[in-house]
Order: C-alpha cells, then structure tokens, then sequence
C-alpha cells in the first residue's frame, strides 16, 4: 500500500489534505505508486508559493511539482501523467540530468 504524505517544506511537518474533492485524486495517486511499486509518495509544500507541491517519489526528492488546484479541484484525469512526468523526472535526475533542468 502507497503512503502518501504532504509536508510543509518550512519545517518538515506533515498536514491533511482533507478539500473534498481531494479524495478521488488521492485514490488516483494510490494506485499509480501501487502500480509503480512506490510505498511513499510525499507531497512539499512551497514556502514561497504555497501552490506548488514539490513531488517526492520514495527517497527522491524531485525537481517536479503539481500544482495544488489538482487536488482542490479535483483533477483525478490529470493526475496519472502527472505522475508519469514526477517519474520521468526521477529518472532523469538518476541518470545525472538534473542539472540541465531549469
């Protein structure tokens, strides 16, 4: 099962993401890790723009954010390729490209 998590970036310290519409795209991204075989993915919070949520996919903390109206307005269609992008980026940085990404 897929451990997901939102923190604040400040302190490190976890919060809910409880918005109603939240849920299904919650589930969503539940499934993906499942099918991804991720155990935790972590949401960061942006302390200078609270609408980024910076993507951590197991112990890597990614170059890659999803934009916080995903899960307040619900956007569960959208979520899986987001997350095959938060992949991509991972694979990248594994690669040793992060250091081309702007």
């Amino acid at each position: 099962m897929t451990d997901i998590k939102f923190r604040n970036e400040s302190d490190g310290s976890e919060y809910q993401m409880t918005h109603p519409k939240a849920e299904r795209v919650l589930q969503d991204v539940a499934a993906w890790g499942e099918r991804n075989e991720f155990t935790q993915i972590t949401f960061w919070r942006d302390t200078a723009d609270a609408q980024k949520l910076w993507v951590q996919l197991g112990a890597d903390r990614l170059n890659y954010w999803i934009h916080e109206s995903t899960f307040t307005e619900g956007k569960h269609e959208t979520v899986e390729m987001q997350m095959d992008y938060a992949r991509g980026a991972q694979r990248r940085s594994a690669a040793g490209y992060e250091k081309f990404d702007k």
